[in-house]
């Protein structure tokens, strides 16, 4: 009698903890209302299961737990609260998953005691432990992973759904998994090495998206610290305009001064020298469009200040064929590895030629500059292996592949060349 009375709460606690933790494992809130509904759902599935009972017995009521049980709480969780069938399926499959853990308890607890009592009692109380762990620390975690898109759900839910097949073809429904056929036993086993090399293909794709974005936001720093730098150079320009225009009486004064005495000589070479001292807050108008005239001044700047040579033929109109944002950050990077490249070339041999032109409504940019040592190319790209080094040909590769265009580095007489095409 005491057997039965386990068995029978056995059923019910089994059959609620299969029920509260599917709806709770979607995210369906744990308040009074939501409880309740769900234990309507449970009476109503209880009433189906006694009645599939009393008119088949205990063998082919449990050959039809999934109809009587799961279908109907799946169709719930769709049509009631709106989930996703991939979503609800998952969930309550994840949930008879769970349910292995009172099952294994209670065979444990039966092979040492021997007694049937015992093998129920456990159930009932690991089922209830369980039941209050999975709902404080796992659902707010399966809230949030059953939410993710269909593709993911079913990497997520393989393991469970085919254990849930597994489960009940071979045992509920066949007794194959005592029948002593191996490859029955071994069929888990083949199922865990399917869903590790599928998890292993997932988790190489989330990896490459992952550094995909790092190498992005890479980028992003890049053009940012370009965009910086130009800033502090108008910035600098303006300061020295500032200067110029707060001096430029006296430097009038000194001049008339000279000329007044008929010093015309000395008059010339000051006025020379005022020049020179603010050559570089002017932009040099190179083509028709500004950005290219401001990115060019700027480095014509730099490379001067460096003693590097810069040869140049601009032919490009007023409106470019590409965002002007995008081919100054890719001008930008190239001009600045082309100064970085030249550090260690004796001043004599300190040039860079840039062309630009265009042509059929293309872009066409080239850039070449000698080198003392030959990089190392991988795929056709150059690398560094200086640390915070290569940003900058990162940045030129993904621009131009975002543009459609085509890039190509070389090497041509010990001088490295860069060939864009927008």
């Amino acid at each position: 009698m005491l057997v039965q009375i386990l068995s029978f709460i056995h059923n019910l606690t089994t059959m609620l903890f299969g029920i509260y933790i599917s709806a709770f494992f979607l995210g369906v809130k744990q308040n009074r209302k939501n409880i309740s509904i769900l234990f309507l759902v449970f009476s109503c599935e209880g009433i189906l299961y006694i009645i599939s009972f009393l008119l088949w017995g205990t063998a082919i009521t449990d050959r039809l737990y999934a109809v009587i049980i799961h279908l109907p709480l799946i169709l719930f969780l769709v049509l009631y609260y709106r989930y996703p069938i991939v979503s609800s399926c998952v969930s309550v499959f994840s949930a008879y998953l769970c349910c292995q853990l009172s099952n294994w308890i209670g065979l444990l607890v039966l092979m040492i005691t021997g007694r049937q009592w015992c093998y129920f009692a456990s159930r009932i109380l690991i089922t209830i432990i369980v039941f209050f762990l999975l709902r404080k620390f796992i659902c707010r975690t399966t809230e949030t992973i059953f939410t993710r898109d269909t593709r993911e759900l079913y990497i997520i839910g393989f393991l469970p759904t085919v254990y849930y097949v597994f489960d009940y073809s071979f045992t509920k429904l066949s007794d194959l998994l005592y029948s002593n056929n191996k490859a029955v036993i071994e069929f888990m086993g083949f199922v865990f090495c399917i869903f590790f090399l599928t998890f292993l293909l997932v988790y190489y794709r989330e990896y490459e998206k992952k550094q995909e974005i790092e190498q992005y936001s890479e980028l992003m720093k890049m053009q940012l610290l370009s965009i910086q730098k130009e800033i502090e150079q108008v910035e600098y320009s303006k300061q020295k305009l500032s200067i110029l225009r707060h001096d430029m009486r006296h430097h009038l004064n000194m001049i008339l001064t000279q000329l007044q005495n008929d010093n015309i000589e000395r008059a010339v070479d000051y006025i020379e020298e005022i020049g020179n001292s603010y050559d570089d807050t002017m932009i040099t108008t190179y083509c028709q469009n500004e950005m290219l005239n401001s990115v060019i001044s700027i480095y014509q700047t730099r490379l001067t200040d460096r003693g590097i040579r810069l040869d140049y033929n601009i032919c490009a109109g007023e409106t470019l064929s590409c965002p002007d944002t995008a081919i100054c950050t890719i001008l930008s990077n190239a001009l600045e590895n082309s100064m970085h490249a030249l550090e260690e070339i004796s001043a004599d041999k300190k040039w860079v030629k840039l062309t630009v032109s265009e042509k059929n409504n293309h872009l066409l940019l080239q850039i070449e500059n000698p080198i003392v040592k030959i990089p190392r190319f991988i795929d056709g790209i150059p690398t560094s292996g200086k640390k915070g080094h290569g940003i900058g040909v990162k940045s030129i590769v993904y621009y131009v592949e975002q543009l459609s265009g085509q890039c190509d580095f070389s090497l041509t007489d010990h001088s490295f060349v860069l060939r864009i095409i927008i």
